[in-house]
């Protein structure tokens, strides 16, 4: 007795092989880019890993207060569950692995954003709170935050 296995309809292997393989062809870079905003790329950095400066007139210490790294620690699991849900759709063809990533990256700028927004310790020094108006230490006109973007590059 034989077992005879009959398919009908389009063998769709090769494109999920495809598929599959051009999520492995790209890269999602977050934050902000020097290229874009030389600036606030400064302001991003002193403030992710601190500062300390000596002057004439004493020192500038900026304490590290971490908005990318921070985020990408608590949300790499979700971030991967994301994918993971999306990943039918791309089998069904659906959706194609560049937007899945597009989707991703945009969720990963709103994560950092959020974080940076609900960020408050260490607090801002009440010379800067004077300053500012404010006492949201990686808030002041909101320059920081709405620059925070993401781009998806081919490996």
């Amino acid at each position: 007795m034989g077992v005879r296995i009959r398919i009908s309809g389009t063998n769709r292997i090769p494109q999920l092989v495809q598929s599959i393989q051009e999520l492995r062809d790209f890269e999602i870079e977050v934050g902000i880019f020097g290229s874009d905003d030389s600036f606030y790329a400064m302001i991003a950095a002193v403030h992710e890993f601190g500062i300390t400066t000596r002057k004439e007139r004493g020192s500038i210490v900026i304490p590290e207060r971490s908005f990318l790294r921070s985020t990408f620690d608590e949300k790499n699991g979700e971030w991967a569950k994301f994918v993971k849900k999306q990943l039918p759709k791309l089998l069904d063809g659906q959706m194609n692995a560049r937007t899945i990533c597009e989707r991703l990256g945009a969720k990963m700028v709103g994560d950092i954003q959020r974080k940076l927004t609900q960020l408050d310790d260490p607090p801002n020094a009440p010379s800067t709170i004077a300053q500012k108006g404010s006492s949201n230490p990686l808030i002041d006109k909101g320059g920081l935050r709405q620059r925070i973007t993401y781009k998806v590059v081919t490996r």
